[in-house]
């Protein structure tokens, strides 16, 4: 299996965040603020969740630490290729 770039996973997860919260996916930057984009707590782990089922990964609990679209970005590579080998 292949590992998206980071760039190819912020993409994706740009898209899920624009689809979900109904804004324009080129507002979002690397360091757009999840608050400040008009994601809650529940909306978060909402992300995570898709995030899951379309890099088919498992996000253990402890890593939910994330302000960023770029933290989102970086855990979720991280995740992939520590769970592709």
């Amino acid at each position: 299996m292949s590992v998206p770039s980071l760039d190819e996973i912020s993409k994706v997860l740009a898209k899920m965040i624009a689809d979900k919260m109904e804004i324009d996916v080129n507002t979002i930057t690397a360091e757009s603020n999840l608050t400040e984009l008009g994601l809650d707590s529940l909306d978060t782990f909402d992300l995570i969740f898709n995030a899951e089922d379309h890099f088919k990964i498992k996000v253990p609990n402890d890593q939910v630490q994330i302000e960023t679209l770029q933290d989102v970005t970086a855990l979720v590579h991280k995740l992939i290729v520590a769970q592709s080998s």
